[in-house]
Order: structure tokens, then C-alpha cells, then sequence
């Protein structure tokens, strides 16, 4: 009996060297491909049809590159593959970014090197300047407290779907002055460009 408790004890220190297959939230990390100024955009529409972060916009218009890069890495910086994309997914710092259901997870569960993305587009509406969170099954990055990228979508209200509710919101903008929830091509300004955004979006809604 003694000798087995003595090997227990020897063995125990051992046991903070495996790998526990857990997340860990301050090893973890999120990136954002795009580096330049200011914060870009994305337009986002409740069936998916909006851009892939590929083709975000710059503040000025131009498309550009927002992909967001996830390595999931346990308390020994050891990644984790295989993790469900299902659980991993994007919330706006504010709110504003509203999901159906399941439509801001992650692309594909973790690779070998613990590393999944978001490219295709997201399946949300309403919009957000605030910066976004990477949650790991519901809780958020500690090396990442929020990454800059904005979010908008012709479905204004968040209800689900786009309709004459939303084009009245946007009618409004146009008269009252800029806001950033109808600049739809993200070029800094409220004009005869956006419309067809959300005529080509009009009556589309979530899955």
C-alpha cells in the first residue's frame, strides 16, 4: 500500500505536463488579416448572401481582406485540432451584430495546428461599430478583447428579414444625414450606390 501511494506521488507532478485538450482563453489567439487604417467593414445579410471577409471594405470603399484567424492552444500552448466549429463563433462588443441562428460560427472545426477561420459570409443582420469578440464555447478571448471590424446589413431592425420596414429606415438616413447602418458599400457616404445593395437583398431572410 505504501509503495502504490509513493508512485501516485511521484506520478502526480507529471500529470501538469499533458495535454488536457481544454482552451485555453489567454493562450488562445484571434487575428485579423487587415492591418491598414482605420476599421473595416463588412456587409452582412440574414440568408448569407452578404460579402465573405475577403471582400470587406476600407473606410474609403476600396474591398479588402478582414479574415479572422482563431489557434485554440491548451495551458501548455499545445493546439488543439478538431475542435467544433459550432462552438466557436462572433459577437459585436455592443450588440448590434444580431445572428441567426448559428450564423456567425466559425468556417470548419480546428486543424492540426488548432487553427479554424471566418471567410464565408455570415448569416446576422442589424450593425455595429463596436469592436468583435472570438468566443470559445461562449466565453471570450483574454489575448483578444475585441478585434476592429464593423458590420452592417440591409436588414436594419434585426428582425430577420428584409422588407419595407428596413427600406423606410433607410429612406430616413438618406434625408436626415449620413449613418453608417445603410453605407452598405462602405465608402463613407449615403448615395444612389447603396440602393441596389438592398433592392438585390430585399425579402431575404433567415434560414
Amino acid at each position: 500500500m505504501i509503495g502504490t501511494i509513493a508512485v501516485l506521488i511521484v506520478a502526480l507532478p507529471c500529470l501538469a505536463d499533458v495535454p488536457n485538450d481544454i482552451p485555453d482563453l489567454s493562450h488562445s489567439v484571434a487575428t485579423i488579416a487587415y492591418n491598414g487604417p482605420g476599421t473595416p467593414s463588412l456587409l452582412v445579410v440574414p440568408d448569407g448572401t452578404g460579402n465573405p471577409f475577403t471582400a470587406a471594405h476600407d473606410e474609403e470603399g476600396n474591398v479588402v481582406d478582414a479574415t479572422i484567424t482563431l489557434t485554440i492552444l491548451d495551458t501548455l500552448d499545445v493546439p488543439i485540432a478538431n475542435y467544433p466549429f459550432e462552438d466557436l463563433w462572433l459577437e459585436s462588443m455592443d450588440g448590434g451584430l444580431v445572428p441567426c441562428i448559428g450564423g456567425t460560427t466559425a468556417d470548419y472545426n480546428t486543424d492540426a495546428g488548432g487553427m479554424t477561420q471566418w471567410v464565408y459570409p455570415l448569416r446576422a443582420a442589424g450593425y455595429s461599430e463596436a469592436p468583435v469578440l472570438v468566443l470559445i464555447n461562449g466565453d471570450a478571448l483574454v489575448t483578444n478583447p475585441g478585434l476592429s471590424l464593423k458590420f452592417n446589413s440591409p436588414d436594419i431592425n434585426s428582425d430577420g428579414i428584409v422588407n419595407l420596414t428596413d427600406a423606410a429606415m433607410a429612406s430616413q438616413d438618406y434625408y436626415s444625414g449620413y449613418h453608417f447602418r445603410c453605407d452598405w458599400n462602405g465608402d463613407g457616404a449615403l448615395d444612389l450606390r447603396d440602393v441596389p445593395i438592398l433592392a438585390s437583398h430585399f425579402g431575404t431572410q433567415c434560414p
